[in-house]
């Protein structure tokens, strides 16, 4: 090799020596171009695989690019090469908790706190993991350090403004988002728990308007639909046609529904994306010209909007929230079949709702879904009342807990043929009330103008707001509260003794509407 080749050589060997690519890579990860930052950050550790800063690293552009599980193997390669290795414990310890995995979360954070207990992001991170898991008093200490440590930090008061509202004292959390938002206007979590807290106070305009920010905050809402036609921003709509598309859960598309007619009311020809369970039940709906199933081929439209926006858009209040009931129709001939069924069975009839939808794959959804769901055997007070027939409304893994029931307790199961919202909706307009956890079908029945007692948990969702036992959605809702976080016996005895004192008329009487 003549002394040419050998310069060349050794400056491809310089340019790709573990340090300059790593730097390469440091370039890029703050750019937020994470694709190639990985690639780099790779490249580093085929030359140099002991390095724990690089794992470091890459776990940080793996879990920014959305990557957890990647994220959570790099970290503990690091910690496995470092093991006195704060930053990565602590790390590792949020992204466990991001994916449920709440007592290994813990046992890493308590590990960072105690290498590094002045560290204020640790430190509040930690008290919030603790706050998941119900340990409120020393989330609330931890906290309190935090602010001591940065009085500054916004990520400190928006996690005490979570607890506050986790103990269902909306003002003090209020107070605490506020003064995130001081500290960092831009703080878009902090702004969508706003929102959620005043929603709950019933302060409507100002919370439709925070709830905007749930697009913004790198969470579980934050990818708006990557339409070519524009969002719907309030201009007059007459002549035009709006795709309206669903956001959320089942429950949050039967509920604003309700929207369609008053839209197609100032002209506008409203379109409906939904879930294929709702679609039949949307094609029910007064004003919406068109629904189509969710994944399918899309009609053309003007504007669209995500459901969950129409409220802030058309500037709804407490006393302005369209509740008219029904908007959603039954077919008569299924409804006059299940009645047909019934007919021998004492009345009233109950339909029963015991749980909602576990949803494993979503930590965040799943842990609320434990706080809000009952379980079969805890409403034993009510399966044991006599005269009561009762009618399996419950679909999902938990419809399997009627194999708990004890001997003499009677509930009756057609779910087995209930194949989308408009088979349920038939037997629900076929019963004389329903009685439901916080799930979709507290939804069908308030939209279908049926009687239904819904148990809301402790820390209930914004929509029921607080202290009332009514709902300005719908008129024919009651609902019965947990008083404290955990066991729902007072609330399952409460419906118990007011179910018992129903007195319900004779069949000639009744003459209940389809």
């Amino acid at each position: 090799m003549n002394r040419k080749d050998r310069r060349a050589a050794g400056a491809s060997a310089s340019a790709s020596s573990p340090a300059k690519l790593f730097d390469q890579a440091v370039r890029h990860h703050a750019a937020d171009r994470f694709a190639q930052a990985i690639t780099l950050y790779r490249a580093v550790l085929a030359q140099a695989p002991n390095e724990p800063e690089v794992h470091y690293n890459l776990g940080m552009a793996l879990a920014q690019s959305g990557h957890p599980d990647q994220a959570v193997a790099c970290w503990r390669t690091a910690l496995s090469l470092r093991p006195l290795y704060p930053k990565a414990s602590n790390n590792l310890g949020m992204t466990l908790a991001e994916l449920g995995q709440l007592d290994e979360a813990l046992s890493c954070l308590r590990f960072a706190a105690a290498l590094a207990p002045e560290v204020a992001e640790i430190t509040g991170n930690l008290a919030a993991v603790l706050r998941q898991t119900g340990a409120w008093d020393e989330a609330e200490a931890l906290l309190r350090r935090t602010l001591c440590l940065d009085p500054a930090y916004a990520d400190a008061y928006n996690n005490l403004g979570i607890l506050e509202a986790d103990r269902r004292r909306l003002g003090p959390a209020v107070t605490a988002y506020r003064r995130a938002l001081r500290l960092a206007p831009g703080h878009a979590k902090a702004h969508f728990n706003l929102g959620l807290a005043l929603l709950t106070q019933g302060a409507l305009a100002e919370g439709w308007a925070e709830h905007e920010w749930r697009f913004k905050g790198g969470g579980r809402h934050s990818t708006p639909r990557p339409f070519r036609r524009p969002l719907w921003q309030g201009e007059s709509l007459a002549g035009r046609r709006l795709l309206l598309h669903a956001e959320q859960g089942f429950g949050d598309s039967l509920q604003f529904l309700r929207f369609a007619q008053p839209l197609a009311a100032t002209g506008a020809t409203v379109l409906v994306e939904v879930p294929p369970a709702l679609v039949r039940l949307a094609k029910t709906v007064p004003g919406v010209a068109q629904v189509v199933a969710s994944g399918d081929d899309l009609p053309a439209f003007d504007r669209h909007l995500p459901m969950l926006s129409l409220p802030h858009l058309l500037g709804v209040t407490l006393t302005t929230i369209p509740a008219q009931t029904p908007y959603l129709s039954a077919d008569p001939q299924a409804v006059a079949m299940w009645r047909q069924r019934l007919a021998p069975c004492p009345r009233p009839w109950v339909g029963l709702v015991w749980a909602g939808d576990p949803r494993p794959d979503d930590p965040f959804a799943n842990a609320i879904d434990r706080r809000r769901s009952i379980g079969l055997t805890v409403m034993a007070p009510l399966l044991a009342l006599e005269g009561v027939t009762f009618v399996s409304l419950q679909k999902g893994a938990p419809a399997a807990q009627t194999a708990l029931l004890a001997e003499g307790q009677r509930l009756l199961d057609w779910t087995g043929e209930l194949t989308d919202f408009a088979d349920t909706a038939a037997l629900t307009q076929a019963l004389d009330l329903v009685i439901t956890v916080d799930t979709a079908v507290a939804h069908l029945a308030g939209a279908l103008n049926r009687p239904v007692w819904i148990a809301s948990r402790f820390d209930g969702c914004w929509r029921w707001l607080e202290d009332r036992d009514d709902s300005p959605w719908y008129p024919t809702a009651r609902l019965y509260r947990q008083t404290a976080p955990g066991p729902w016996d007072q609330v399952v005895a409460s419906m118990a003794a007011d179910l018992a004192g129903l007195v319900y008329p004779s069949e000639a009487e009744a003459s209940p509407q389809a």
